[in-house]
């Protein structure tokens, strides 16, 4: 079971069954070993040290502040002896995808997605002793971390939006300055302290602030999954419509017009309703398990 590299057996069922809508410090199970030879905090150093990563997926911060591109690469390749003095004055590095240029983690993605029927990927950060990337934010997406070096310290939040997604309300869209001056006034609602082999399950909306406030360099790998909701499910049955020629019928110039349109609306309204009371709810399913296990997400490119 390829969730039980990340969680325990007990753990692992639960999701199987209810997303967790609460952060929860865990202890990477025995089978997660596994998972920690084959991409230690080392091979993670390795691939920096050597440039062999796309610089595409490359990220490099400092306090929010990001770097650009062109200032750790050369000839569009990463330059391993930038990124180093970058990592000197204590920027994160963050590499995304790693499923893409690692078979192991393309087959624990993979599995992933077979087993629950999410999308999903994996990064790994660099962090300096006594320093932070990324400041205070939220993701769209349920995210498992595990810590493989050193130390990091995340301070939660509450969600200020119920189950955002990438399309609704994403932190840049709904962002105010002044939610920083509150959270640090009122203080953590949480706050975990990860060492080597700590896994912090972090549900989608959840504002963090984590930072490494240790003597030691940081490592840790974020696996980021999608989970399903009802809108994907309601974007797979409209999409049904294009087998109906009816729905592929050309739309005069004439009737895009206000008055005329709110018509077309409501006869496309009436057409869809009959056409998703006709649809076979098994035999959709059935197709969008399938798609569910080999689906590529472009919200995760």
């Amino acid at each position: 079971m390829p969730l039980e590299l990340l969680l325990d057996s007990q753990t692992a069922e639960e999701f199987m069954h209810t997303w967790p809508h609460t952060p929860q410090l865990l202890k990477l199970p025995a089978n997660g070993r596994a998972l920690t030879r084959v991409i230690s905090a080392n091979t993670v150093i390795d691939i920096l040290d050597s440039g062999c990563f796309p610089p595409t997926d490359v990220n490099v911060v400092k306090n929010d502040t990001a770097r650009h591109p062109r200032l750790f690469t050369s000839a569009d390749r990463l330059d391993p002896v930038k990124l180093r003095q970058w990592r000197d004055r204590d920027h994160t590095v963050q590499m995304r995808h790693l499923e893409r240029w690692l078979p192991a983690m393309a087959t624990v993605t993979k599995s992933i997605q077979r087993q629950t029927g999410c999308t999903n990927y994996v990064s790994a950060f660099v962090t300096p002793a006594g320093q932070q990337g990324l400041e205070h934010h939220w993701d769209q997406y349920l995210s498992i971390v595990v810590q493989l070096a050193g130390t990091k310290t995340w301070d939660l939040w509450k969600p200020k939006i119920a189950q955002p997604t990438r399309a609704h309300l994403t932190t840049v869209e709904l962002w105010q300055d002044q939610w920083i001056e509150e959270w640090n006034a009122s203080g953590p609602d949480m706050s975990f302290h990860l060492s080597p082999h700590h896994v912090l399950v972090l549900p989608r909306g959840w504002v963090h602030n984590p930072y490494n406030k240790d003597a030691t360099e940081s490592v840790h790998l974020t696996f980021v999954i999608k989970e399903r909701t009802p809108l994907w499910i309601a974007e797979h049955l409209t999409a049904t419509v294009i087998n109906d020629p009816a729905f592929r019928h050309a739309i005069p110039p004439s009737d895009l017009t206000p008055e005329a349109l709110a018509n077309r609306v409501e006869q496309t309204r009436e057409m869809l309703i009959q056409h998703l009371s006709a649809l076979d709810a098994h035999e959709l399913a059935h197709v969008l398990r399938g798609v569910a296990d080999v689906e590529v997400d472009l919200d995760l490119v």
